[in-house]
């Protein structure tokens, strides 16, 4: 069961890996428009910055957990190095069990903080109307799949393999 789970999480996060590439490639064509637009005197695309900012906002959290799956987010292995390869094996378990831990404590506080905004009706008002709440589901989500991948690095032992990687 759990290594279907591990397979699934792992196909959810090569779409989400494809989807982030081909939203950050939009940026770039969209805000080169927006600048030949400006240059031209053209009228510029209304929300533009704004849209951006949203998408960068969900396809860096929902990025989250696929980099740190990967184990490709920051590390320090000097330290590793340094105290031999059992107690190495030992402070990542302690790293990952803290790391999941953490990101409990983030999903509870943001789930306090999605409920008070729903309840509440709060609301980001710039060009468009983006309910906290909204904004909010994207955070929980990314914290609880990075809970779930800790808790998969304690099963695997380590991250997926290089070939493992989309």
């Amino acid at each position: 069961m759990i290594k279907f789970i591990d397979g699934s999480l792992g196909r959810f996060y090569g779409v989400i890996a494809n989807i982030t590439g081909i939203v950050i490639g939009l940026f770039a064509i969209f805000i080169a428009l927006d600048l030949t637009l400006r240059k031209l005197g053209l009228p510029l695309i209304e929300g533009l910055q704004e849209i951006i900012e949203y998408a960068l906002y969900v396809v860096v959290f929902l990025g989250a957990p696929w980099v740190l799956r990967l184990g490709a987010h920051i590390r320090v292995d000097m330290l590793s190095a340094l105290i031999g390869e059992g107690k190495s094996r030992l402070l990542d378990l302690f790293l990952n069990l803290l790391g999941f831990v953490i990101c409990l404590l983030l999903v509870y506080y943001g789930l306090r903080n999605l409920l008070e905004a729903y309840d509440f009706g709060s609301a980001q008002r710039q060009v468009f109307i983006v309910m906290e709440w909204h904004l909010l589901v994207v955070f929980v989500l990314s914290f609880l799949l990075c809970a779930f991948e800790f808790l998969l690095r304690i099963w695997r032992g380590h991250p997926v393999s290089e070939e493992a990687r989309p």
